[in-house]
């Protein structure tokens, strides 16, 4: 089952893990500087290894905001990607792909991960920073590990694999949050390198299909993927495709990496952006990057009063009672920790 390759009449083994589905020779690496053939297989080079230290981060700044909210969770990254988002925020992790740079990533075992969570006592879990997906085996084993001492597997994620290491890994992880960068093909052409699109709207079905808990985010660009029709469009395919009640973040893009002529998002298109989806009907949109802004609160979608008051990375429950409303008493999509 978690064979990702496929040997083809070249003599060639194809990965399948992601649609590039890289063809290689032995020892030749993938797109993604990650995957590399060793003799009749396809396995991660940097399994089991990271950049730099474990680190405990807020779990809004994920962002995850239904989940686990106002907890901490151990966060760990290595390197790799298998887009080249030109806007990318961790160029100098995830664009780094030559061989010698695994040099400087620090080895922990899966066990050393989950060990270290446990002496600091948390409960949560993340791959992030740079693209999960394409040392997937290194998540999984993590999760495996966590999940016997109820510590909980999330992904900060591109979304861009194939069906068959979605479904394959719904189980071990708990929750994710997937960018969708854009909605459009030329979109991803022109900015992410990316040949094909779709295959990232079927992992965030997939996911959320299987009971993963699934938070997006959709970093506005100016000029890029910022038209109403875009953002309309995008907000009607997850109303339709997904649920109105799933958590949708508007974050405000700065300029970075090879998008440095471009300039900030205004909170006005970010606030439009809001409008937009509440017009379709989608219930808990949020702005992201923008500190003390009401959109970073939660309000309850039945009676509209405040539940959650966020403060940069400060999180204050207001008005929750377990994961319901205190006021009205509507049960809301959020998962709170079970003490």
């Amino acid at each position: 089952m978690w064979d990702f390759h496929r040997e083809l009449k070249s003599g060639k083994l194809q990965c399948t893990a992601c649609p590039r589905l890289c063809q290689l020779s032995d020892n030749e690496v993938g797109w993604c500087g990650a995957r590399i053939r060793k003799g009749m297989k396809i396995e991660p080079r940097t399994y089991g290894l990271i950049h730099g230290r474990l680190a405990e981060d807020p779990i809004e700044k994920k962002p995850l905001y239904h989940y686990h909210p106002g907890k901490k969770i151990l966060s760990f990254g290595s390197y790799g990607c298998n887009l080249g988002c030109l806007h990318c925020q961790n160029w100098h992790i995830s664009m780094q792909k030559e061989k010698s740079d695994i040099s400087k990533l620090i080895k922990k075992s899966p066990e050393e991960i989950v060990e270290d969570c446990i002496d600091r006592k948390m409960k949560l879990i993340a791959s992030t920073y740079n693209e999960p997906m394409i040392a997937f085996e290194y998540v999984r084993d993590i999760a495996t590990l966590a999940h016997k001492h109820n510590i909980k597997m999330v992904v900060v994620d591109n979304g861009y694999i194939t069906r068959k290491l979605a479904e394959a890994l719904t189980p071990h992880i708990d929750a994710a949050n997937i960018d969708i960068k854009g909605f459009s093909s030329e979109f991803y052409k022109e900015i992410c390198d990316s040949p094909s699109w779709k295959p990232i709207l079927k992992t965030c079905e997939i996911f959320h299909n299987q009971g993963v808990h699934l938070e997006l985010t959709n970093l506005i660009i100016p000029t890029k993927n910022d038209s109403d029709s875009m953002i309309r469009e995008m907000c009607e395919w997850i109303y339709e495709k997904l649920s109105p009640l799933i958590p949708l973040h508007f974050s405000a893009f700065r300029p970075d990496y090879k998008l440095n002529h471009l300039p900030y998002t205004s909170i006005k298109t970010l606030e439009k952006a809001i409008r937009t989806a509440t017009d379709v009907g989608l219930k808990y949109v949020y702005i992201g990057n923008v500190s003390g802004h009401k959109g970073n609160h939660t309000y309850c979608h039945n009676c509209g009063k405040l539940v959650i008051k966020r403060e940069r990375f400060f999180t204050g429950i207001i008005n929750l009672h377990g994961n319901c409303c205190s006021s009205c008493g509507t049960q809301l999509p959020i998962v709170v920790a079970s003490e």
